[in-house]
């Protein structure tokens, strides 16, 4: 037979929705640090059933009230190792609290009953004859009765309200830890991050100095090639004008010794 699908019954499912706002308000999302809300869920859970779980029951109830937060197998067993420890420092410095502060509460209880006792009014003589003595005894008696357990009362409340308060106290006082924790390596990861940041920026600024250095150079060489190319057609100019009167002396001279005169060099007379 199948293992029924672990779930929470109503009550425990709106008392956790009823502080899943709170511990979203608390905890952003971080898709990269999960542990904070992970931390107060199960704390919540806890508070809410009294019972811990394991890390598959943990990421069915994530899954159902939180499914945007996907931490690991690793963080929820870490999680739930740390919430059994501080449970168990719980217990034992409620236990502590509870033994060394017993005497001095009794004490107070003590005094107390003496001091309702000293204060109640006397019971007044009945003038009526044949009163019954007896009555009015046990009826003090029942009074005074119902004093010491409201003071015995008030005592348990105490009892835990110490033991809450230490225990916040202990939450607390692990929380800051792993604050201070997280703090020093977010520390040490922008440390890492200037470190980086310094070499990117030398390197962006060695590549602009050779940027600069190369478009100097193509700058210069393109005036080089430049004056060249002026130099070169000057020349070719000059040179194609010895030419072209070379030529025409050669061919004056052919001309008087009788050579052909192309036609298109004739001039026609109308």
């Amino acid at each position: 037979m199948s293992r029924p699908a672990f779930s929470l019954d109503d009550d425990h499912a709106r008392q956790l929705i009823g502080q899943l706002q709170a511990l979203e308000a608390r905890h952003p999302f971080d898709p990269r640090d999960h542990r904070p809300f992970v931390r107060d869920f199960l704390r919540a859970v806890h508070g809410v059933t009294g019972a811990v779980y394991g890390p598959a029951t943990y990421r069915k109830l994530l899954a159902a009230y939180a499914p945007q937060r996907r931490p690991s197998t690793t963080t929820l067993a870490h999680e739930k190792d740390l919430l059994v420890g501080e449970l168990k420092r719980e217990q034992a410095g409620s236990a502590e609290l509870i033994k060394a502060s017993a005497p001095e509460l009794a004490k107070l209880v003590r005094l107390a009953v003496i001091g309702a006792i000293g204060q109640a009014p006397a019971p007044r003589q009945s003038t009526a004859i044949g009163a019954p003595t007896g009555a009015k005894d046990g009826t003090a008696a029942t009074i005074w009765k119902e004093r010491a357990v409201e003071f015995e009362r008030l005592v348990r409340e105490a009892h835990l309200l110490a033991g809450r308060q230490a225990a916040e106290l202990e939450s607390g006082q692990q929380t800051i830890v792993a604050l201070r924790e997280d703090l020093a390596q977010t520390k040490q990861v922008l440390g890492a991050q200037t470190v980086q940041l310094e070499r990117l920026a030398g390197a962006i600024e060695d590549a602009r100095l050779l940027y600069l250095r190369a478009v100097d150079d193509a700058r210069g060489e393109t005036r080089s090639w430049r004056e060249r190319c002026a130099c070169v057609e000057a020349a070719a100019r000059a040179k194609a004008k010895d030419d072209q009167l070379l030529l025409e002396t050669f061919r004056q001279l052919a001309y008087q010794r009788g050579a052909a005169i192309p036609p298109a060099l004739r001039k026609e007379t109308p």
